[in-house]
């Protein structure tokens, strides 16, 4: 549904977006992720149409940005970051007027704003002043203003900023419902939201494409990746240790007493493959009792500082 083939975006000699390729297809839930000033704002831009590409094309719905801009529009829900109202209308009244511009005839529109209100929970502000609205409400009214038309396509900038956990969750579980018919691009620094809500993850740096993976892949490239801790008795504390320190396939990092006595052992696999079940088995046959344990599936904050920090020989390394 959207395809972006080897588009830069110069502003004057800076370039904003490097040579960059990508395709979102309907059902996908695209994470675009970037450090400040990596380009993300304005390839959102370029797609919406609102920017046009110096070289390259894009397309949306089968139709090219630059060559029918007014159609991609149709096809298109955008949420900036900093979603443009007018602070003097009420909700009601700015979804109203947002629905007549988009071209809906009357019957549709009264459904439209219905559905919106309903979904995004708006009903207890509607004839407010959008100015009088705390931040999370206007950030949903700038979601609701993304969907009245029901587009095939969404552009979402931090769609959850200023949200508490409780709309956040409502969001996320209407984005959920949404991919089905959809494609959808959400840019976000709070990395937790791509765990949540996307099936898919791009990591852009300097205007290039640095990684392109599924959220749960791009765990997989983190330190603490596959990371185990095991909670032992105090009194089987010396037993455990050499449990451990004999087997060959894990690495012991830290040994720490809790405050009620027991131990908690951190260990990590050689091979950055599950040893959960060798564990087990090892603790089992010298009859060592697990009071607790638990994974660390990976951060993709530690993912993100890895391939986008100042420092390239990190990034050497992480790869």
């Amino acid at each position: 549904m959207i395809t972006l083939e080897n588009v830069t975006r110069k502003f004057g000699t800076f370039t904003a977006v490097d040579n960059l390729s990508l395709t979102v297809s309907k059902g996908e839930v695209l994470g675009f992720l970037g450090p400040n000033g990596a380009g993300k704002t304005t390839t959102m831009r370029m797609i919406s149409g609102f920017l046009m590409p110096s070289s390259g094309k894009i397309t949306v719905c089968g139709y090219d940005v630059m060559e029918n801009p007014v159609e991609v529009k149709r096809h298109i829900g955008y949420m900036p970051e900093v979603a443009s109202s007018y602070n003097d209308m009420t909700v009601l009244s700015f979804l109203n007027f947002i629905a007549q511009a988009r071209g809906l005839s009357d019957s549709v529109k009264e459904k439209a704003v219905e559905r919106v209100i309903d979904s995004i929970s708006l009903n207890n502000v509607l004839y407010q002043p959008i100015e009088t609205l705390s931040k999370g409400y206007k950030r949903r009214v700038g979601f609701a203003q993304a969907l009245v038309h029901d587009p095939d396509i969404l552009l979402l900038d931090e769609p959850t900023e200023g949200l508490d956990p409780n709309q956040k969750r409502d969001i996320r579980t209407l984005i959920r419902e949404l991919r089905e018919n959809k494609a959808i691009i959400i840019s976000t620094h709070v990395l937790e939201e791509v765990e949540a809500m996307c099936s898919r993850a791009v990591i852009i740096d300097e205007g290039k494409i640095i990684l392109d993976d599924t959220p749960r892949a791009l765990l997989s490239l983190s330190e603490t990746h596959q990371t185990l801790f095991v909670l032992i008795p105090e009194y089987q504390h010396d037993r455990a240790q050499t449990v451990f320190e004999e087997m060959q396939q894990i690495v012991l990092t830290d040994v720490r007493q809790e405050t009620d006595g027991s131990f908690m052992f951190t260990m990590h696999p050689k091979e950055r493959q599950s040893m959960t079940a060798d564990v087990v088995e090892a603790l089992h046959r010298q009859d060592i009792k697990i009071l607790d344990m638990y994974i660390e599936k990976g951060r993709l904050e530690e993912v993100f500082y890895a391939f986008t920090s100042t420092d390239r020989e990190l990034k050497g390394s992480a790869g």
